[in-house]
């Protein structure tokens, strides 16, 4: 399962993000990850239109809309997602490893990662906010 969703986090992948922020408000975002050698490219196309660039320990966020970028400083203790996107999971963070899930938990912060079929994860957590997420990653060429 682990070396499984390893490898398909290294691919070019669509996503679906949803985000509850309470009972009553939830956000919907849509776009794609591509990997170019060592950068990890996220295209947000709804709501907004937004790039994220994740380049060593830098996070690059170009917004289309108002046409900004602004570059944010980032180590690789600061944020599980980002660790899992760009080194996959690794066996001594993961928790409850079954044929189908596995946790991760990483600095205080748990992500929980289920394959919902061969070409398709989901990954759900909290973020810094607490708000929860659930992001549903799918290969592009199926």
């Amino acid at each position: 399962m682990l070396n499984t969703f390893n490898s398909f986090i290294q691919n070019d992948l669509l996503f679906s993000q949803e985000t509850e922020i309470n009972l009553n408000e939830i956000t919907y975002s849509e776009g794609y990850i591509q990997h170019k050698d060592e950068i990890i490219e996220i295209f947000i196309d709804t709501p907004f239109k937004e790039k994220y660039t994740i380049e060593n320990d830098k996070l690059i966020v170009f917004d289309f809309e108002f046409n900004q970028t602004q570059t944010f400083p980032i180590s690789n203790n600061e944020s599980v997602l980002i660790n899992v996107l760009k080194l996959g999971a690794k066996l001594n963070q993961v928790k409850d490893l079954t044929d189908k899930s596995f946790k991760i938990n990483f600095n205080k912060e748990f992500l929980y990662i289920e394959l919902l079929s061969d070409n398709i994860f989901e990954i759900t957590y909290k973020d810094n906010m607490n708000f929860n997420n659930v992001i549903t990653l799918k290969t592009i060429n199926s």
